[in-house]
């Protein structure tokens, strides 16, 4: 049924003397057989007439014969042109019918004719601040606030607006003055502080949060995204305090506790985390959520049998959860239980998300139970049906790289690249192939390609990096490149090739700290030691550098470069 328009608003402006007559006066008199309209006709009086046209609209509305009730609507206001109420009542019968740009032109010709309408502004700014059109709403409700700076909910509207038309200052602005107008405004400090976190404002979030938490303890909401934001900056024990408080006040909230796991996961004390995941289960045996982190930690902390164990009562449960059948197979091939991993892999539909996944998966275990060509032949079947995803292309490109056919590898990462040309494993793995058939020159124009799909992949900067010291080209990039890579990733081998293209520049001492900073992470690289020699002897300190070579050839004998070098040092004196 139609919702029932209300009169209340319209009869404010019927005289007492026509509300009589629409008693009395329009009923047809017997036997007269003109019938209403006819009668309605001879009446002069307009307003009784748009009382009229008014009750057939309300009647027509209620049957449901909106365009009917339309027209009589709008006869009303013909009559009355200068009602606003009735005008209102059009807008309002637009928006129950669901055509709101109707409804908003109405509003829009009652502020042409009375400007000031406090009314038509609100409705106007609610209505673009609903269907997604801030910048509109915000004339309107700052027209309001020039005739009543206190109303509180239109000054929320009217930040949010502004936040939400990229204004987010003059949003931060107004959410101020609401609450310099009213301090306790539970709304606009919420809004606020959620104001604060979208901009980075992190520490003023957090005191907004923090004072809405003293004066609203029972806010969960609250709680809950203060303690995000912490979790979210690494701030464990801050995160800790705000769950386990508002979990003593409502120790049923189970989103609490999820959190609470979450962050005890993040300081790595599993079995604190077990407990609160497990006290879930125990409150909601049927809290699929919190089994399936169960099993995750034990899958951390390989004990596979406990969480081969979850994933199984989990299946048992619900057998269509693929991603649960996934981390079982996961599970049972880390226990190199191969042959039910395969099953578990196996019964991943084609259609899932995770099918390449589970193909990949196999294929591992293929190769490792000794069956290279049935992985071979699993991938290259996959390639034979649509959408399949680049790590299938990386699988069987690595597959052909191990059996040692490079030019294979290149095909199918070729391949690959012809359906995701930006794809980073992929364009990564081709340079490497390119390098170990000597071609450095595609292999540095490939990398630079695998950097500006991913900027930040820092095996890509630091492989250019080491090519260009060796080249002894570009250095000055090649040592950006390296501290960016040693800033984004700083491993052993590439604090190493931070060193060695300082090396390459003159910068010896620079070079000496890096390389053995490499050392202390990569003791056993007889090349990390060989290049901490040349740069002790670009240091005129011979004796440590014959010691740096002397480590070198220990860890590999066949290394001839330092065989050469220590050959070229002569005997110690």
């Amino acid at each position: 049924m139609p919702r029932r328009l209300s009169m209340r608003s319209v009869s404010c402006w019927i005289p007492a003397s026509c509300l009589l007559l629409a008693l009395t006066g329009c009923i047809a008199p017997s036997g007269s057989g003109s019938g209403d309209a006819a009668y309605v006709s001879r009446v002069d009086d307009p307003q009784a007439k748009a009382l009229y046209h008014y009750g057939r609209f309300r009647l027509l509305f209620d049957e449901g014969k909106n365009e009917e009730a339309e027209a009589a609507l709008r006869e009303a206001i013909g009559f009355d042109p200068e009602n606003e109420e009735l005008r209102f009542e059009l807008a309002e019968f637009y928006i129950e019918i669901d055509q709101i740009k109707q409804a908003v032109r109405v509003v829009e010709d009652i502020l042409i004719r009375n400007p000031d309408s406090a009314k038509a502004h609100l409705r106007l700014g609610n209505a673009y601040f609903n269907s997604r059109q801030p910048e509109r709403s915000i004339p309107h409700f700052r027209k309001l606030l020039e005739r009543d700076p206190n109303q509180e909910q239109i000054r929320l509207h009217l930040a949010i607006a502004l936040a939400r038309s990229g204004e987010a200052g003059q949003a931060i602005e107004e959410l101020k003055d609401l609450l310099r107008r009213a301090p306790d405004s539970q709304p606009g400090r919420l809004a606020l502080a959620r104001l604060y976190r979208e901009t980075k404002l992190d520490a003023l979030a957090i005191e907004e949060y923090r004072t809405l938490i003293q004066r609203h303890p029972d806010l969960t909401q609250v709680s809950l995204e203060l303690g995000l934001l912490y979790e979210e900056r690494r701030q464990w024990n801050d995160a800790l305090s705000v769950f386990r408080a508002a979990l003593a006040r409502d120790p049923l909230e189970f989103s609490l506790r999820h959190h609470l796991a979450r962050v005890y996961v993040g300081m790595k004390r599993y079995a604190d985390a077990l407990s609160e995941l497990q006290t879930i289960v125990e409150l909601n045996p049927e809290d699929l959520d919190a089994r399936r982190k169960i099993g995750l930690i034990y899958l951390e902390q390989e004990k596979w049998d406990k969480s081969i164990a979850v994933f199984r009562e989990m299946l048992a449960m619900q057998p269509d959860l693929e991603p649960v059948r996934y981390y079982l197979g996961t599970a049972l091939e880390r226990k190199d239980d191969w042959a039910a991993a395969l099953e578990a892999f196996r019964q991943i539909a084609p259609d899932s998300p995770l099918y390449d996944d589970a193909v990949a998966h196999m294929s591992y275990i293929y190769v490792q139970t000794g069956r290279s060509a049935d992985a071979v032949a699993l991938l290259e079947e996959r390639l034979r049906k649509p959408d399949a995803r680049p790590q299938i292309y990386y699988y069987l490109a690595v597959l052909h790289l191990g059996g040692g056919d490079k030019h294979k590898a290149l095909a199918v990462l070729d391949q690959g690249l012809a359906s995701y040309p930006d794809d980073p494993d992929l364009l990564y793995e081709k340079a490497l192939i390119l390098e170990r058939l000597g071609d450095s020159a595609k292999a540095r124009e490939t990398m630079r390609l695998v950097i500006a799909a991913e900027p930040d992949h820092a095996e890509a900067l630091n492989f250019l990096a080491y090519a260009m010291a060796e080249e002894k080209i570009d250095l000055p990039e090649a040592a950006a490149m390296a501290e960016r890579a040693v800033a984004l990733k700083p491993a052993g081998h590439i604090l190493d090739t931070l060193g060695w293209v300082y090396y390459r520049l003159g910068r010896f001492e620079e070079a000496r700290k890096a390389i053995e900073e490499a050392i202390r992470l990569l003791p056993d690289d007889d090349i990390i030691h060989e290049h901490l020699g040349d740069v002790l002897m670009a240091l005129g300190k011979q004796g440590p550098a014959r010691g740096a070579y002397q480590k070198a050839l220990e860890l590999n004998p066949d290394n001839q470069s330092v065989r050469d070098k220590l050959q070229r040092l002569g005997r110690p004196e």
